[in-house]
């Protein structure tokens, strides 16, 4: 890996805005930078195009006219690049992609992710440090549990979509260390994921 990168995942489905507003605040941007980040990966979800470039807009963001190999992201829609912070942080945002484990394992040095299993798994499996986001406007939130219990396992840092409780967690990540995920089949994860999911 080349250039230091966060990769955000907010799930293919459901955009998250809160979560793509938090990671496009000036306060978190200036964190990344200080921590040496260089590029931001946003996978926003599906029907939030014109959203996110609202959103990077805001921020001054300038279009970067340089291209992305065909493919190299996976995307099913429009690869759009932007530089925010006077051009120290490249942002990357999609909407879709059917490579999001390469994106993981091969370009991310850090993952923030909303809460759902599937996401969360995948950055554990490729032994990448993770922030889970919970989607707080969800009804009937399965999201806080499952995270909380993830947490309480030293897996991962845990966050709501605020600036303040995301810049936490991003400095958390930066001077402490997770506990490894097991990689070998584990009945009594198994047993605790589902009852997680299912209670």
């Amino acid at each position: 890996m080349e250039k230091k990168t966060i990769f955000v995942t907010c799930g293919a489905t459901i955009p998250f805005p809160k979560l793509v507003s938090c990671v496009l605040s000036d306060g978190f941007c200036r964190e990344l930078v200080e921590y040496g980040f260089v590029r931001l990966i946003i996978q926003f979800g599906r029907n939030f195009t014109t959203e996110f470039e609202r959103l990077v807009q805001e921020r001054r963001g300038k279009i970067e006219d340089t291209e992305i190999p065909d493919g190299e992201f996976g995307c099913g829609g429009d690869i759009r690049r932007y530089a925010l912070m006077g051009g120290k942080l490249e942002v990357i945002g999609f909407d879709f992609s059917t490579k999001v484990q390469k994106i993981i394992s091969d370009l991310s040095n850090l993952v923030i992710s909303h809460a759902g299993t599937g996401s969360i798994l995948d950055a554990l499996r490729l032994n990448k440090p993770l922030i889970v986001c919970v989607n707080d406007s969800l009804m009937d939130n399965h999201q806080q549990q499952i995270a909380d219990k993830f947490v309480a396992l030293g897996y991962v840092w845990s966050c709501v979509p605020s600036e303040i409780s995301l810049t936490a967690s991003l400095r958390a990540s930066q001077t402490e260390k997770l506990k490894p995920f097991p990689v070998s089949h584990n009945p009594g994860f198994e047993q605790l994921l589902s009852d997680v999911i299912y209670s």
